[in-house]
């Protein structure tokens, strides 16, 4: 049992790997990659597409859809590998596994949307170019944390860019570092469950 297990968490390696690969290739678009890149489509597909059927995975331009594929896979992933190295398991470390792995991409996210909004403080700060592609690219990325921030937060009271931009920074810091310490927590009594 334990050798088909770490067979079956090599293969979903070398799986998450490619499905990675077929992600950043999305990131440039009208390159030709030829046979190989046609390859890699029909075997990352099928596995994309059916999580790109549920409409709560996409929010504005931003498609979450392969984050959600690729935390099942981990999920799999992390409970073969535990079976690979001990030939068993509980349901509480399959209960801590999953609350893991779900944490580990939220609190991916949020770092992801930190260091954008970061980016742009600083940004504003030394008063780069408003014509710039990057900086637009950048508004337009972290416009909806913006405005959902103001909406809940600042109950849809006006402040500056400047002020907007370190509030949602200072908030999304704050949920990433208190999740820390709340989801471990949980995870860490899921994993001493008794069965």
């Amino acid at each position: 049992m334990q050798q088909v297990m770490r067979f079956i968490s090599g293969a979903l390696s070398v799986y998450m790997i490619l499905i990675f690969i077929r992600v950043l290739m999305t990131w440039f678009q009208g390159a030709n990659y030829g046979r190989a890149m046609e390859i890699l489509r029909s075997v990352t597909d099928p596995y994309l597409y059916w999580f790109r059927r549920f409409p709560f995975l996409r929010a504005g331009s931003m498609d979450f859809s392969p984050l959600a594929a690729l935390i099942v896979l981990v999920i799999i992933l992390n409970i073969t590998n535990r079976l690979a190295l001990t030939g068993s398991i509980s349901l509480g470390i399959v209960l801590a596994i999953i609350v893991g792995s779900i944490w580990g991409a939220v609190g991916w996210v949020l770092t992801f949307f930190f260091i954008l909004v970061l980016i742009r403080f600083i940004t504003l700060l030394f008063r780069a170019s408003m014509v710039s592609p990057f900086i637009q690219t950048l508004d337009i990325i972290i416009a909806p944390i913006l405005r959902y921030f103001s909406r809940v937060i600042l109950r849809g009271q006006n402040v500056t860019y400047q002020t907007g931009l370190a509030l949602s920074g200072a908030i999304l810091l704050l949920t990433r570092l208190l999740g820390n310490l709340v989801f471990y927590q949980i995870q860490g009594l899921l994993a001493s469950l008794p069965f």
